[in-house]
């Protein structure tokens, strides 16, 4: 016969029946560590939001890109925007992180920053977390961050339209002088041929 098939669940309980002791001290020991370490790790609260960016809508047929940044390198330089020195220290000063601890603003930047994390989820759409030990504290910064990001994209956005302004302002104006030019050709045309 198959020796899988004779080893059954019997066999499995009279083995542990004859070891109860050793099973006994086994979770014992595990219960009284798993107490300890619950009783002395600080809590961790987690705050996190999803952001979802989308893309700008322009009628190409109209107007055709003369600068393609692609949605990805876009998010990932305002990610670098969020998560350099001066903004992530605001953050701190503002919400007095890691003030207990005597540390050099550099050292609680770094520690911000290690806290914060960024998970791409797809093209256009990430997750921004921030962990701390009170969870209003986590909402809070976790908030801050988020609007930071939503006013750098609307900057860069803006930016975007701006250029896009001056671009067909510009098409336009030298569509205007080419249509003007073309007239005065024609009109130059008519009186020699009347």
């Amino acid at each position: 016969m198959n020796g899988m098939a004779d080893f059954d669940v019997a066999q499995i309980l009279r083995a542990v029946y004859r070891r109860k002791q050793l099973v006994g001290a086994v979770f014992l020991v595990v219960s009284l560590l798993g107490g300890y370490l619950a009783a002395i790790l600080p809590n961790i609260y987690r705050s996190t939001a999803l952001i979802l960016v989308t893309p700008q809508k322009l009628p190409y047929a109209l107007f055709t890109p003369t600068v393609t940044v692609n949605m990805t390198e876009r998010l990932r330089s305002i990610i670098q925007e969020i998560l350099s020195r001066t903004q992530l220290e605001r953050i701190v000063q503002e919400f007095e992180l890691y003030a207990d601890k005597a540390q050099t603003m550099e050292d609680r930047v770094a520690q911000l920053r290690n806290l914060v994390k960024i998970e791409t989820r797809n093209n256009n759409v990430f997750q921004l977390s921030f962990d701390a030990e009170n969870p209003e504290k986590a909402r809070r910064v976790t908030g801050r961050l988020a609007s930071l990001f939503i006013a750098q994209n609307l900057e860069v956005r803006e930016q975007q339209a701006i250029s896009v302004k001056t671009f067909i302002n510009d098409e336009t104006e030298r569509l205007r002088k080419e249509l003007e030019e073309q007239e005065t050709v024609v009109n130059q045309y008519k009186g020699a041929h009347r």
